[in-house]
């Protein structure tokens, strides 16, 4: 398989995870409001056969029944509603209807009487655990409207005024909880998010000279490969080694060492186009990753690197530094990094401090 379709591949499985975990997210969250609903029926059904004496008791047996189809339907629904842009809304809607489902089997028991108004609670715990703050503001004001409703329907509201402004209060001030929970927990999950993106950032960065890590190259150099073949635009990478550094350690010590490092980091940065990749590969070696540039570029940006250098850094000190470009017979991230490091092996060789560029034959080195 080339690096493209590779590419492509990695891409494809990357946004397939993350729509699977989605949609799985989705199917568990459907499922567990229409349990919440199912539960509703369950109790509404206990409640009619420990008062079979009651009023509307066939039509209110007819509306378990109604509930109980609903419910088993869209339990079996939830994993092609899940995958759908509107799965949402439908379940707010869904969450919503139930309220108004409850003022129903409540206006046809006894109204502003019927112990099945404490149901209108459910879909407000719904609603804390799982929905945003405004979702669960629907939430609450469908809960408030069903109770209101039940109120207008019901003959004999006034005959218990004291009851009914007892149960509106209590939902009122569930409605606010309910929202208030709503804001919270997302306050809480996006500054986890937040905390998870720096922790993110923080790998992907080395501390000491801000540069990307290895690991973070090789991903980018996999996203621009692809892009070059499909644009057959040039791709470049210079591999870059400090010289001697292990004597910079030895003779000014470590700290002196960790100062030069940055510094190098810097300069490669400052030489770097906001789009250019930065990476210390480890040690004393960086990579620099230069897309839409072909090879004699590249150089150039070397040259400006290595003139850029002694006024940078606190001791003297030279770059040894390869020069490679995408060769498009081979195009992999793995050939790419190998001409380059053979580009530095030889300037390494022929005595450091210098640039060379990887060719199949011998290849020119510029001091």
């Amino acid at each position: 398989m080339n690096s493209n379709k590779q590419d492509l591949l990695d891409g494809a499985l990357g946004a397939g995870a993350e729509q699977a975990a989605w949609r799985t997210f989705w199917i568990t969250h459907i499922r567990i409001g229409f349990a919440i609903f199912l539960a509703e029926t369950v109790v509404v059904a206990g409640y009619l056969a420990l008062t079979p004496e009651g009023a509307h008791r066939s039509i209110l047996w007819a509306v378990v029944a109604l509930w109980l189809l609903l419910a088993l339907v869209g339990m079996s629904l939830a994993p092609i509603v899940a995958s759908k842009p509107w799965c949402a809304t439908y379940s707010v809607t869904w969450t919503a209807l139930s309220a108004f489902g409850v003022a129903i089997v409540a206006i046809l028991d006894s109204g502003m009487n019927s112990p099945l108004l404490v149901l209108l609670f459910l879909p407000l715990i719904f609603g804390t655990l799982m929905f945003t703050p405004r979702a669960a503001g629907i939430c609450g004001l469908a809960a408030m409207a069903s109770l209101t409703l039940v109120a207008l329907a019901d003959r004999d509201f006034a005959s218990s005024p004291g009851r009914a402004f007892l149960l509106f209060a209590a939902l009122a001030g569930a409605s606010v909880l309910t929202v208030a929970a709503a804001i919270n927990r997302t306050h809480i999950e996006e500054h986890e998010a937040q905390l998870l993106e720096t922790l993110a950032d923080m790998a992907a960065v080395d501390e000491l000279t801000g540069c990307a890590v290895r690991r973070v190259l090789r991903q980018r150099m996999e996203e621009e490969i692809a892009r070059s073949v499909r644009s057959r635009s040039p791709l470049s990478l210079l591999m870059i080694d400090v010289d001697q550094f292990k004597s910079v350690n030895d003779t000014f010590g470590h700290v002196v060492g960790d100062h030069v490092l940055a510094s190098i980091g810097a300069v490669l940065q400052h030489n770097g186009r906001p789009f250019d990749l930065v990476s210390r590969m480890g040690g004393d070696e960086f990579a620099l990753l230069l897309p839409d540039t072909d090879v004699p570029s590249a150089v150039k940006v070397a040259e400006r690197i290595r003139r850029d250098l002694p006024a940078a850094v606190e001791v003297p000190v030279t770059l040894s530094i390869g020069v490679g470009g995408l060769d498009r017979s081979m195009p992999t991230a793995e050939h790419l990094i190998d001409d380059a490091d053979f580009a530095l092996y030889q300037v390494k060789r022929a005595g450091r401090d210098a640039i060379a560029i990887h060719h199949p034959g011998p290849s020119p080195i510029s001091r």
